[in-house]
């Protein structure tokens, strides 16, 4: 659980989603309701003033809204999924994350009015009002550690204030009179409420403290040994209701459940803090009190409140890679390339890879009915109908064993000379990112042609006759020529692997002479370079040079066409 508890660490004004404990009033998160077939996209542009990284950007619970915060001024601005803008409004110096409140009704802001001993500001508490309005929440308050968690199930809100003596207050969420219902010699730490309405802090010693508005309270032993103290206390994930919450509880020496780290999860359920251990891959709830996980090949649903998963989906094929986020039953893998990957929990039993046509981050946040925001390389917020990609037609990928179907374009080429670890870097079409490691331990054959060239488009196949073992990689650059060319070029030769580059990309290894040829030992260090035309046995010799160089044929192997 620790990556789920990590979540309540974020610093000042980052790029987030919504706080993971929070429900959707508009689509219950287990809900097996199907949405009607898509009308729409699969990618829309979202029409706001916000670019990923650049501004604080948060989805609304509901998934239906959007929060952005310029780092400049501060100004805050709600748009909707049509790139409308709702409200807008300028707070001034802040020094915490703006937050939604549970019901999606509005923004929990804060602006600095002083700092407390050891350096935390102090806060005054604002709700920004979809209507545009700013209603008063709490004056006098430290920054809030998790968000979410300081709303009660019944939509109350409770902070503590500055040390020392540290007070714990609660507040309607219309604001009004606050109320202390706790006192602390020591700086106290809000965790959560619990599902009675109880607030649960902490004050530094060996018990979680929980306090009611009526005056009612109770302890929860931390169940250290002795001579084992708490140094710190994070929460985690919750139940929308407060009837389990998990707590990342840090001590000065190795506990039970903490290995050698000092670090370890308990869960706190009717009074009582247990040590259930997740493997849950994202905060994201598949129900009520289910948070998804995907280990080795599968999805499952990790119930906060007992600590047992219990399978949704075994997924074939499934390479591992974790899930971006969830929306309803759709999951969505955003692995930095021009296509996505989406999967239904409930009908699927493997990944659908759908065509988007840009390469989008791997950053992802849910929004309402099967949706997602996502960004462009260049920051640029889309939303994309997971449910529309799942009812695509699936991306063709060409085979792995016919390198000569697929044309890179090359984005970085330098040190040709002999001696010198070349490096070459590529981008194939689908946006992945490739070099010359990818092709580590193996010997490579680089050598550039153009159209006009007719020795070199000859020499290609002489080229891609040459095999020692298994284990030269050839590579022909296009210079200045298009991913058309090049594949006409390349497809009667099975082993070359076609690149294309422009002269000034390519102006370190290519400096006007063609052809030129590389050969490259399996540290991809330049061997040996041929400018003109290259004899077989020339190109022979070159490689079984390279090749004993690093000691690379193995027994068996020979230079043979």
């Amino acid at each position: 659980m620790r990556l789920l508890t990590a979540l309540a660490l974020l610093a000042v004004l980052v790029t987030s989603c919504s706080t993971p404990e929070q429900s959707r009033p508009s689509e219950a998160p287990g809900s097996s309701v199907r949405t009607a077939p898509p009308t729409g996209p699969v990618l829309s542009k979202l029409s706001i003033a916000a670019k990923f990284g650049e501004q604080g950007i948060r989805v609304s619970p509901n998934g239906e809204m959007v929060l952005v915060v310029e780092r400049e001024g501060f100004m805050h601005t709600v748009y909707d999924l049509a790139g409308r803008a709702i409200f807008s409004h300028k707070v001034g110096e802040i020094a915490m994350n703006p937050f939604w409140l549970p019901d999606s009704s509005g923004v929990v802001t804060g602006q600095r009015v002083g700092v407390a001993p050891g350096g935390s500001p102090i806060l005054d508490l604002s709700v920004l009002e979809l209507d545009g309005s700013v209603r008063e929440l709490v004056r006098g308050v430290v920054i809030p550690v998790a968000e979410g968690h300081h709303v009660s199930p019944d939509g109350s809100l409770a902070f503590v204030t500055p040390c020392c003596p540290s007070t714990v207050v609660v507040v309607s969420r219309s604001g009004g009179t606050r109320r202390e219902i706790a006192s602390s010699p020591t700086a106290a730490r809000l965790l959560s409420w619990d599902a009675d309405g109880y607030v649960v802090y902490w004050s530094g010693g060996s018990a979680i403290d929980a306090v009611r508005p009526d005056g009612s309270r109770y302890q929860v032993p931390l169940g250290l040994p002795a001579g084992v103290t708490a140094t710190s206390i994070e929460p985690g994930a919750r139940t929308a209701d407060g009837s389990a919450n998990v707590f990342w509880i840090t001590a000065d020496r190795p506990f039970p459940g903490t290995a050698q780290n000092n670090i370890a999860d308990r869960t706190l359920i009717g009074r009582e803090l247990r040590p259930y251990q997740s493997g849950a891959a994202l905060a994201a709830r598949v129900s009520p009190t289910e948070l998804l996980t995907h280990p080795n090949g599968s999805f499952g649903a990790y119930d906060i409140t007992t600590g047992v998963t219990r399978t949704l989906a075994t997924v074939a094929k499934d390479d591992t890679v974790p899930p971006t986020a969830v929306s309803g039953r759709i999951v969505l893998t955003s692995p930095h390339r021009t296509w996505v990957r989406v999967f239904d929990l409930d009908r699927d039993a493997e990944w659908h890879d759908t065509e988007v046509g840009r390469v989008l981050n791997e950053t992802g946040y849910a929004l309402s009915r099967g949706r997602f925001l996502v960004f462009d390389e260049d920051g640029a917020p889309y939303v994309l109908d997971g449910v529309a990609a799942r009812a695509a037609p699936a991306r063709t990928v060409a085979s792995a064993t016919s390198p000569n179907a697929i044309v890179g374009t090359i984005q970085a080429a330098r040190n040709a000379t002999v001696g010198q670890k070349m490096q070459l870097a590529w981008r194939l079409p689908d946006g992945a990112p490739q070099s010359l490691d990818y092709f580590g331990g193996t010997l490579v054959v680089v050598s550039t042609w153009n159209r006009p060239c007719i020795v070199c488009t000859q020499q290609l196949a002489l080229i891609s006759d040459v095999t020692v073992g298994s284990r030269v990689e050839i590579i022909s650059i296009g210079v200045d020529e298009t991913e058309a060319s090049a594949l006409d070029v390349a497809k009667d030769y099975r082993r070359l692997r076609p690149l294309v580059g422009s002269t000034s990309v390519l102006k370190d290894i290519s400096p006007g002479l063609l052809p030129q040829t590389f050969i490259l030992d399996s540290d991809h260090v330049v061997r040996q370079v041929f400018f003109g035309p290259v004899t077989w046995d020339a190109l022979v010799r070159a490689l079984t040079a390279a090749s004993k160089s690093r000691l690379a044929l193995r027994d068996g192997d020979v230079a043979l066409s």
